[in-house]
């Protein structure tokens, strides 16, 4: 009988061999669809993807909470227990390697088939045409000059509307409930798909994360979940940006996973916001964005823009400086190279250089509405 045993262990080990085609196939379907953009535009972008967030958001969305971090929390546990679990069992003999191997081919085909929810759920938005071939944007490269400019008209605007946002008593821009104002932004998506139909997609609301201080550590202030479709959002973060990171995973959960196009669309979203404080996130989200390539590019040129800067604009960038300094580390470090590696296997060949290449899709769009 013991003999039996383990022959249909063996068998079991055979059956499951093949199913390990997933892992090299969560590699290759991505690579074929980015050979035809626009054939992933017209059949998965405009046409699967959006019933597929529609069904799973139409779950997730009962949930105030975030579907997602408990997700991600209760996977990394269970792994963790059940890979304990085997080893020690293996350790004293109460398991053999034949069943240890199983677990193992397990494991290996749970992380195949994760790999290819993920790009069928949204990751194949990776591969569509970019925001500015959509949006009919001439990005090329422009003189310091325009740059300048651009930035002049971000930073007046942010001046207009820093005097009616709200702020605590150091005189910090401050929202008490984040919940408020993240409800306001599918209004503000509503609005922008008026104008252009690439954004007129119903938005979901977006959703703090209990655990947004563990996300602060590794220097993430939302995260975009295609398993759940849930924009999440590190809440702990100054209020500064906090609207615009709710915008920015909005519009990754409306298709656009690139970040700079992400950054850009928040951008966006927010101005056309009936709020000042949504507006002002995302303003201030562009200025940064703009003035530290300004600053890069030509230290002479930003100081005239610096004097633009109110007092009131100045304490919310000193406060939210700060509060990122605080959680500089070997953590961030390990997080932004593994970042730095995912979007490099996206397609996004800038890697984390891509957050900030928001600026060409702004000088291209200012020019464009000028022209």
């Amino acid at each position: 009988m013991e003999a039996k045993k383990k022959d249909i262990t063996k068998k079991d080990l055979l059956k499951k061999l093949p199913w390990l085609l997933l892992i090299p196939l969560g590699f290759i379907l991505p690579r074929l669809a980015a050979s035809s953009p626009w054939s992933v535009e017209h059949m998965y972008s405009r046409g699967a993807y959006p019933v597929i967030i529609g069904t799973i958001s139409a779950v997730t969305g009962l949930f105030g909470f975030s579907v997602a971090e408990m997700f991600v929390c209760t996977v990394i546990l269970c792994v963790l227990f059940l890979l304990i679990q085997n080893t020690v069992r293996l350790a004293a003999k109460r398991q053999s390697a034949t069943s240890f191997i199983s677990f193992v081919l397990s494991l290996c085909i749970f992380a195949g088939a994760m790999l290819n929810l993920f790009y069928v759920a949204w990751g194949f938005n990776y591969s569509r045409p970019t925001l500015y071939q959509l949006m009919e944007l001439e990005v090329k490269q422009r003189p310091d000059s325009e740059l300048q400019q651009l930035c002049f008209t971000l930073a007046d605007r942010a001046a207009k509307l820093r005097s009616a946002v709200p702020e605590d008593e150091n005189g910090v821009f401050y929202i008490a409930d984040y919940r408020e104002y993240f409800d306001k932004i599918p209004a503000a998506y509503e609005k922008l798909g008026e104008k252009y139909d690439i954004f007129s997609s119903p938005a979901a609301v977006a959703k703090g994360v209990a655990a947004s201080e563990g996300m602060s550590w590794a220097g993430i202030s939302g995260i975009y979940m295609p398993y759940t479709a849930e924009p999440n959002v590190n809440v702990h973060q100054p209020s500064l940006l906090i609207p615009s990171s709710a915008a920015h995973e909005t519009a990754h959960y409306l298709g656009f996973a690139r970040e700079d196009e992400a950054n850009f669309i928040a951008y966006l979203a927010c101005t056309y916001s009936d709020d000042p404080a949504v507006e002002y996130s995302g303003v201030m989200l562009a200025l940064i964005n703009c003035a530290n390539k300004l600053y890069r590019s030509d230290a002479n040129k930003f100081a005239p823009l610096r004097e633009m800067y109110s007092d009131a604009m100045i304490r919310d960038l000193s406060a939210y400086n700060a509060y990122w300094d605080n959680y500089e580390g070997e953590v961030q470090e390990a997080v932004d190279s593994l970042n730095d590696n995912y979007l490099k296997f996206n397609q996004q060949q800038d890697g984390v250089k891509s957050y900030g290449m928001m600026v060409d899709l702004m000088l291209a769009y200012y020019a464009n509405i000028q022209a």
